[in-house]
C-alpha cells in the first residue's frame, strides 16, 4: 500500500490511497500528518511537533495525545497491517517521528524538485525547458493561500515560508514567460500572483507587463492607478522604480521589459540536508592506492547486508571503511552510525556507546536491535578486533529485526556470520611492476604526503625516491608504519631514518601526538593489540613462529610447537586461527600449503620469544634450540 499513497499539502490537506481518500481524523491529527509531510523523510523531534501543534499552551497530556495521534494515523495509513507492524510509513526513532515516503509522494517535495531543476536549467541557458518545469510546478499548487494548512497550523511560520516559496516559483515563471515572448501562457499565473500579493512591487510590475503584452493595456493602466492608491493609503509610499518603469512604458504604449535573469529578490529554497552522520567526524582524507578496494567494498555493501574489512594491524581498514561509508551515506535515509570500539573493553561498553549515539536513556525498554528496527542506516562498527563475538551477536540480532540496516565492520578477523561478506585488505604494494615506476608506488606517495605534512617543503626528488621505496619495503607497505616513519621526517634525514629502522618496533611511535586511538600511536602498540585477541594456544604458537624464517610450512611449525603445554595440540587448527586473525598468510604452491609472515610481524614474534627465553637481544633462533 505504501507506494500507492499520495499526500497533498498545497490545497486541501489529505492523503489518497490510489483514488480513495484516507480518513485522517480530527484537525490536530491532520495537522500532525501535515507537519511530518512538510519534512518527509526527516526525523522531527517530539518536542518540535508538540510546539507546532499547541504553540505556547500544550495540554498536560500533550505527549500522550501526540502518541495517540500517531497510533491512529498508523492505523489509517496501514489498515491491513497488524498493530505492532504499522511502522512502515510513520517511523519511530528515539524522541522523534518520521514520515517514510518517497519525495514524489508529497506534492510539496514535487514542487520543490521541479523548481530546483528549472533554476538549474535556466542557469545553463536552457530557458524553454526551465519554463516547462516551472509551469508544471505552478500547476501542482492549487491554493496560493494554503487555507486548509493555515487553519490546521495557525500562526505557524512553516505556512508563511511555504507561501513565499510559491510566490518565488510563480514569479520566476512569469518573468521567464515574458523573456521568452510567451505572455499569454503566464496570464493566469500573473493574475493569481497579483491577487495574492497586492503590495509586492515586482509581482505587480510583471502583472502590468503581462496585461499590456496580451492586449489589455487599458486594464493595466486601471490596475496601476489602483496600486498607486493602495500603496499611498496603506504604506504611505509612492511606487518604486519597477512600477514607475512599467508606468512610463505603458504611457508610451510599450510594455515594460522584465529584467534579465536571474530575477530580483529570488529566494531559493535550501538544498536538502545530507543524511545524518553519528559518531565522530566522517573526515575526508584522500585514500592512496585503495581505488580498487574502495570500489569493491562499496559494491559488496550494496549487495550484502554485512561486510567485514579484515586485515593485519595498520593496513588501513578504518580509513577504507570511512571512505566507503561516506560514499554510501546517501543510500540510507538515516545516514551512518559509526561506533568506534578502539577504547571499548567489554560488551557493556559497546551497549553504552550505542545508547549514547542513539540518545537512548539507560533505562529505555527494548534492546539495541529493537531500537534500530525501523532505521534505514549504515552501521559502521570500527575496530571490533577484541569484541568480535559481541559484535557478531549484535549484527545478527539487528539483521533479524530489520532489513534496512547494513553493517560495515573493520576487524583483524571476520565475525563468522553465515551471510557475511569478507574483504581481505592487504598492505600497500611494497614492490612495483607498473609503468609508473617507483615514484608511482602508493606506499611511496603516502610517505611523501605525510613527510611534507611533518616537514613543510619536503619534496621527493630522484635522489630520494629509491631510499623511500626501500623504507616502505622494510615496513611491508603497512600504511600505519609508513605514516609513522614519515612523521619522523620532522627531525631526521632519510639516511638516519633508514638506520633506525633496524628496530622499527622501537622507532615507530608518535610521541606527544593526539587525536589517534592508543593502538595507532606506535607500531608496537598496534601489534600488541593483535596479540591481545589471541587465545592462549594461539599466542603460545605465534611467539614460537619467531624462531622460524618468514616463510615456513606445517612441518616446521610442528617442530617448534612440539613441546606445547596442551595435550595433543592441533597445530593446523591454531595456524588457521592465526590466518583468520591476519597474523599469518596462507599460500598454496604446487599443491602444498605454506605460510608467511610480514617482516614487522615476524620481528614482533621474535622479540616476544627472546624476552620469554630471557635473551632480549636475540632475533631469530635455530629450530633445534626450542624442541
Amino acid at each position: 500500500m505504501k507506494r500507492h499513497l499520495s499526500v497533498t499539502l498545497l490545497g486541501t490537506v489529505q492523503v489518497h490511497d490510489r483514488a480513495t481518500a484516507v480518513d485522517l481524523g480530527p484537525p490536530k491529527q491532520r495537522a500532525l500528518l501535515a507537519l511530518l509531510a512538510c519534512q518527509v523523510g526527516e526525523d522531527i523531534p517530539v518536542d518540535s511537533l508538540a510546539l507546532a501543534l499547541w504553540r505556547d499552551s500544550p495540554p498536560p497530556s500533550g505527549g500522550y495525545l501526540l502518541h495517540t495521534y500517531v497510533a491512529r494515523l498508523r492505523r489509517a495509513l496501514e489498515p491491513g497491517a497488524p498493530r505492532h507492524a504499522r511502522t512502515n510509513i510513520i517511523v519511530s526513532s528515539p524522541r522523534a517521528y518520521r514520515l517514510q515516503l518517497s519525495a514524489d509522494q508529497v506534492d510539496l517535495t514535487r514542487f520543490r524538485r521541479l523548481t530546483g531543476a528549472a533554476r538549474e536549467l535556466a542557469r545553463r541557458g536552457r530557458r524553454s525547458a526551465a519554463f516547462e518545469l516551472l509551469a508544471a510546478a505552478a500547476g501542482i499548487w492549487t491554493d496560493p493561500e494554503l487555507t486548509d494548512l493555515a487553519a490546521l497550523l495557525p500562526g505557524e511560520e512553516t505556512v508563511a515560508a511555504l507561501r513565499r516559496e510559491w510566490v518565488t516559483g510563480c514569479l520566476d515563471l512569469v518573468t521567464l514567460g515574458l523573456e521568452l515572448g510567451r505572455p499569454g501562457e503566464v496570464l493566469v499565473t500573473a493574475d493569481r500572483l497579483a491577487a495574492a500579493e497586492p503590495l509586492h512591487e515586482a509581482v505587480q510590475a510583471r502583472h502590468l507587463t503581462v496585461l499590456a503584452r496580451t492586449g489589455r493595456r487599458e486594464r493595466a493602466l486601471e490596475r496601476l492607478a489602483g496600486i498607486r492608491a493602495r500603496l499611498a493609503a496603506e504604506l504611505g509610499i509612492e511606487p518604486g522604480p519597477e512600477l514607475a518603469a512599467a508606468h512610463r512604458e505603458l504611457r508610451h504604449g510599450r510594455a515594460a521589459t522584465p529584467p534579465a535573469s536571474p530575477p530580483p529578490r529570488v529566494v531559493r529554497p535550501p538544498s536538502p540536508p545530507s543524511p545524518p552522520w553519528r559518531g565522530g567526524d566522517p573526515g575526508a582524507t584522500e585514500l592512496i592506492g585503495r581505488e580498487t578496494d574502495l570500489a569493491e567494498v562499496t559494491r559488496l555493501l550494496a549487495d550484502h547486508r554485512v561486510v567485514t574489512v579484515a586485515g593485519p594491524a595498520g593496513c588501513g581498514k578504518s580509513a577504507l571503511a570511512l571512505a566507503v561509508a561516506r560514499r554510501s551515506r546517501a543510500d540510507h535515509a538515516d545516514g551512518v552510525l559509526r561506533v568506534d570500539l578502539a577504547g571499548a573493553c567489554t560488551p557493556a561498553d559497546v551497549t553504552r556507546q550505542l545508547r549514547r549515539l542513539l540518545h537512548l536513556p539507560g533505562h529505555s525498554r527494548g534492546g539495541i536491535p529493537r531500537q534500530l528496527a525501523d532505521r534505514d542506516l549504515l552501521l559502521l562498527l570500527d575496530n571490533v578486533d577484541h569484541l568480535t563475538d559481541t559484535c557478531a551477536g549484535l549484527v545478527d540480532a539487528v539483521a533479524q529485526v530489520s532489513r534496512r540496516v547494513s553493517a560495515l565492520v573493520t576487524s583483524r578477523q571476520p565475525l563468522g556470520l553465515a551471510y557475511e561478506s569478507v574483504w581481505r585488505l592487504p598492505p600497500l604494494p611494497a614492490l612495483t611492476t607498473g609503468a609508473g615506476g617507483v615514484r608511482a608506488m602508493p606506499a611511496v606517495q603516502l610517505f611523501a604526503r605525510r613527510a611534507a605534512e611533518a616537514r613543510p617543503g619536503f619534496e621527493v626528488g630522484a635522489a630520494e625516491v629509491g631510499t623511500i621505496a626501500r623504507i616502505c619495503g622494510l615496513l611491508d607497505g603497512l600504511p600505519l608504519a609508513v605514516e609513522l616513519a614519515a612523521d619522523r621526517m620532522a627531525d631526521e634525514s632519510l639516511e638516519e631514518l633508514v638506520r633506525r629502522l633496524d628496530d622499527p618496533l622501537a622507532t615507530l611511535r608518535r610521541p606527544g601526538r593526539r587525536g589517534r586511538p592508543a593502538h595507532q600511536m606506535s607500531l608496537s602498540a598496534a601489534l600488541h593489540r593483535s596479540l591481545d585477541c589471541l587465545s592462549p594456544a594461539e599466542r603460545w604458537c605465534f611467539v614460537r613462529l619467531g624462531a622460524l624464517p618468514r616463510l615456513f610450512g606445517l612441518d616446521e611449525v610442528n617442530r617448534v610447537c612440539g613441546a606445547a603445554p596442551w595435550w595433543r595440540l592441533r597445530t593446523q587448527v591454531v595456524l588457521d586461527g592465526l590466518v583468520a586473525k591476519s597474523l599469518v598468510t596462507l599460500r598454496h604452491h604446487a599443491g602444498r600449503r605454506t605460510y608467511a609472515m610480514l617482516r614487522t610481524v615476524h620481528q614482533f614474534a621474535a622479540r616476544l620469544l627472546a624476552h620469554e627465553l630471557g635473551r632480549p637481544g636475540a632475533a631469530v633462533f635455530p629450530v633445534g634450540r626450542l624442541t
